[in-house]
């Protein structure tokens, strides 16, 4: 069944609200595919002496620059058509990949510690000039109960970088957890509020980031140097994004 999407709508509710649900965007079948690649990446990280974890004892695992351990699986996940007529309508100008992760929620009973932040580095408070535009891709069905995201809708217009705040000004606002089919895609600006929530029933929740930035900001990850075995399977708009004509 192909999914029909009004971009201006996109936009309009990203601009009001701070983010946009897209409904089972992508097949499910696909969906598991990715899962079982990232289950793989995962152990593959487990047992590299040199890996350095983030946060899996606190309620998240996290792998980073998928497209550069597995460009053939995750590429085609950056320039999908939906996501890049989205980042047109927002930035109206050239824009660069930040990041492509991977986010799993996890149970970890009493130990659980994500903290409410924001993506951008600056809070900006007009839509109009955001400098970050996020893109959950939901692989497994997203609940209160394993942890989906929590975002705090409006939150995008209030000018706090929250994670530099005390939670007086989170409780201040409602938040909402993301109730999502797998396949589907969650847009937000990188300056809305967001939280990683509690894995409560030891299912997968796993999800990939596409975080994308105004082509004149530093990336995250300097994808120029991916190396000559990647950029010959890059496209023409794949180079763009991942910033080889900034």
């Amino acid at each position: 069944m192909k999914i029909k999407y009004d971009v201006n709508k996109i936009k309009k509710n990203l601009f009001q609200n701070g983010y946009f649900k897209l409904d089972q965007f992508l097949n499910v079948k696909y969906c598991k595919n990715l899962i079982k690649e990232l289950v793989k990446e995962n152990k593959n990280l487990i047992n590299n002496k040199f890996f350095k974890d983030e946060a899996s004892q606190k309620g998240q695992i996290i792998i980073r620059d998928l497209i550069l351990r597995n460009p053939k699986i995750f590429l085609n996940l950056i320039d999908l058509k939906i996501i890049t007529k989205v980042l047109d309508k927002v930035f109206d100008e050239p824009y660069i990949l930040d990041n492509c992760m991977a986010s799993n929620s996890v149970n970890v009973k009493k130990k659980y510690d994500r903290i409410a932040h924001i993506d951008s580095h600056i809070p900006i408070i007009n839509p109009i000039h955001t400098l970050d535009l996020v893109v959950l891709v939901c692989l497994n069905d997203f609940n209160k109960s394993n942890g989906s995201t929590i975002v705090w809708p409006k939150s995008h217009k209030s000018g706090l970088k929250i994670q530099k705040q005390n939670k007086f000004n989170i409780n201040k606002k409602k938040s909402k957890v993301i109730d999502a089919k797998a396949g589907s895609l969650v847009f937000f600006l990188g300056q809305t509020w967001h939280q990683i929530g509690e894995n409560l029933n030891n299912e997968e929740r796993w999800g990939i980031l596409l975080h994308y930035k105004r082509w004149w900001i530093k990336p995250a990850t300097d994808f120029t140097k991916c190396g000559n075995k990647i950029f010959k399977m890059l496209n023409l708009k794949q180079k763009q994004i991942l910033g080889f004509n900034s």
